[in-house]
């Protein structure tokens, strides 16, 4: 990010298995909670995988809304926690029209997607209800909100893995770089569950069948998670970004731990953060993770969220910055649970921070890796 802009978080916004908030979500993490985790529905083969879930009630008022009766998990989530982090910023929804949403997802819509295939395999091309292809869609949930907010014409879905939620945070500090008249950027990272996703992610090796998995440490895949995290990036606010980037991409797992060095340097440009939020989880990505902690930041606290809530895949990266926000406003970094001994820095209890900036550090599962660096 070009340092002659100066960009920062107005609002956070946050839907997890562990809190209706942002703040509910931060606060059960400072106390060690660990979301319920439960079996996903439908699957066949005799394989069976956990997921962390969003219980019902946390999505009920965006449900309300006429034109989401019908839609699909995903699009409840995003739109819940998009109109949240405008609240927390203040901005009145009568004035949203005038901003631009940017969302960022990594598998999309997967429970519409399958209804809408079963449908189309078992009883034919005809029997296919129009109702649910517009779910099928990547930008469906970006759609959603800005008609809610009526924004035309300048919404946009960033298709990705993990990372994408950094890179959807760099698109959106350059549409206001070129647009001075662009009053804030709506960021939105969301996904839901699927078991055919769960399945996919183990035939990679990716994905735990157990309800629990270890972060630097052994390396037993990780548990999916529905989540949406949003921010309001504007001109003032709270929380600085310093450094931001589009990401790098990497041809092999022995390439990364360098790409994300690099990546780590260059958006630090000399500085030691005061915390690390990693997002460690269980897979080759913790290896990545703790070879650049260990050999660039080795005095430096890290967390990792996602033994203690899943892997939020699309909505991951934007609720590390969302958490980031807190664990520089209360100096501190809640525990990582199920935390391994490959890294002596992890934090295995609250652990306190001294300092005014976090780096926010993401490897995904699509070979790449993106990091930010945020100040108050």
């Amino acid at each position: 990010m070009d340092p002659k802009f100066g960009f920062f978080v107005q609002g956070v916004g946050a839907v997890t298995p562990i809190g209706a908030t942002a703040k509910e979500t931060w606060d059960e993490l400072v106390l060690g909670t660990e979301a319920v985790r439960q079996l996903l529905p439908k699957g066949f083969g005799g394989r069976s995988y956990y997921y962390s879930a969003v219980p019902a009630k946390f999505t009920t008022a965006a449900g309300r809304q006429p034109r989401l009766r019908r839609s699909g998990e995903i699009s409840l989530l995003g739109v819940s926690a998009g109109l949240a982090a405008l609240s927390d910023a203040g901005i009145p929804l009568e004035e949203a029209s005038r901003g631009s949403i940017v969302f960022a997802i990594a598998c999309g819509g997967v429970d519409y997607t399958r209804r809408f295939y079963h449908e189309v395999l078992t009883e034919g091309a005809n029997a296919a209800s129009p109702l649910l292809f517009p779910e099928t869609v990547y930008n469906a949930p970006a759609s959603h909100l800005a008609a809610l907010l009526k924004i035309d014409g300048r919404d946009y879905t960033l298709v990705g893995d993990s990372s994408v939620g950094l890179s959807a945070l760099n698109f959106a500090s350059q549409l206001l770089a070129i647009d001075p008249a662009l009053p804030f950027c709506v960021v939105v990272g969301v996904e839901e569950a699927d078991w055919v996703l769960a399945d996919g992610f183990a035939t990679w090796r990716m994905a735990s069948n157990q309800s629990s998995f270890p972060v630097f440490g052994p390396s037993e895949g990780t548990i999916l998670a529905e989540s949406a995290a949003a921010v309001v990036l504007s001109r003032s606010g709270s929380l600085r970004l310093v450094g931001t980037s589009a990401g790098l991409p990497f041809f092999s797992q022995k390439e990364a731990p360098a790409a994300l060095a690099e990546l780590a340097a260059q958006v630090c440009d000399g500085r030691t953060p005061a915390g690390i939020l990693s997002s460690a989880n269980g897979t080759f990505a913790d290896r990545v993770e703790e070879a650049v902690f260990a050999s660039g930041f080795a005095s430096v606290p890290v967390y990792a969220h996602k033994p203690a809530i899943g892997d939020s895949l699309g909505a991951s990266a934007v609720l590390q910055l969302v958490l980031a926000k807190f664990a520089l406003e209360q100096q501190k970094l809640p525990p990582t649970l199920h935390a391994g001994h490959r890294l002596q820095t992890v934090s295995r209890a609250v652990t306190d921070m001294h300092g005014d900036e976090v780096l926010i550090t993401s490897v995904g599962f699509n070979q790449q890796v993106n990091a930010a660096l945020v100040g108050r």
